[in-house]
Formats: structure tokens, sequence, C-alpha cells
């Protein structure tokens, strides 16, 4: 189990796909001890039905916290600005300003904050946290749906519980 952890908008959506099967419940509590979501990210879950509430219930029952830049000290907003405008540069296109918001402030917030995980389902993400992001302090990893079965196939077969 990871300490910390920021999912975004995009995994809850597919995780919380499903009424019958609640992997977004289920799953990412057993991953992480701490769970942190950007606002922004929270706000862009608007459906299906079954992912929001699982979200929900996840955030009531306090397993996922709801952050926000407007809320770190001074300091850390001025990192996190700085974050958050040199990944714009590349991962947010002018024309679509909305599109990668969420993964954009997230990966801020969580370079800011020191969160090592980024739960997300962007395939080819690592490559640009690894270029604008990573140097040895702080790094960021991305964790995608696929690292999340292979954790819960090993804690299967293992025998290991949360």
């Amino acid at each position: 189990m990871i300490d910390k952890m920021i999912i975004d908008a995009d995994l809850c959506i597919k995780l919380g796909g499903s009424d019958r099967h609640r992997f977004l419940y289920d799953i990412l509590p057993l991953m992480s001890r701490n769970i942190y979501m950007h606002t922004h990210a929270h706000s862009e879950v608007m459906m299906p039905s079954s992912a929001v509430r699982q979200l929900t219930a996840l955030i009531s029952e306090r397993r996922v916290i709801i952050v926000n830049d407007t809320e770190l000290k001074a300091q850390d907003r001025i990192v996190y600005n700085a974050t958050y405008q040199k990944l714009a540069r590349v991962m947010i296109d002018p024309v679509r300003p909305s599109k990668n918001k969420g993964e954009v402030c997230s990966l801020a917030y969580a370079k800011t904050t020191g969160i090592p995980f980024f739960a997300t389902d962007e395939r080819n993400l690592q490559p640009i946290i690894d270029t604008l992001l990573n140097t040895g302090k702080d790094d960021i990893s991305c964790i995608r749906i696929i690292d999340i079965i292979h954790m819960a196939r090993n804690r299967a077969y293992s025998g290991k519980t949360a």
C-alpha cells in the first residue's frame, strides 16, 4: 500500500462506471492510505451516476480528500503557480482550455505538496512528468488502470490484505 496519491477524474469515471461492481469505491482505498483529488478534477466527474455516487461516498467517508491550491501557504502557492504554468504550456490547448486542466491542477498540487503518485488513465503522461517535473526530488509516478489491476491481482495471489 502506498502512503499518498492524487487521483484524476477520468480514472474515477472509468473505475466507477458500473453500479454492479463498485471498483472505484472498493479498490482505491486498498491502494493508498491517503487519497487526494483536486477540486477541479472533482468537478469533472459528472457522469456516469455510478461513478458520482461512489466518489461522493468516498469523500463523505473522508477516504478521498478534496484539495485546492487556494488553501496553500503563500510560498507553496508560488511553487504551484510556476508548476501549473510549466505544465499548461505543454498540456493545455488554448483552443480547448478545459481539456487536461484537471491533470495540470492535480500534478501541480502533487509536485508542490510532495504527493508521489498520480492515478490516471493517461498513457502518455509519464514522459511529460519526467521531462518537466521529475528532478530526483519529490518525483511523481503515474499509476494507470493496468497498474491497479496488477496490484490487485498480486495482492490476491499473495494473500495480503489491507
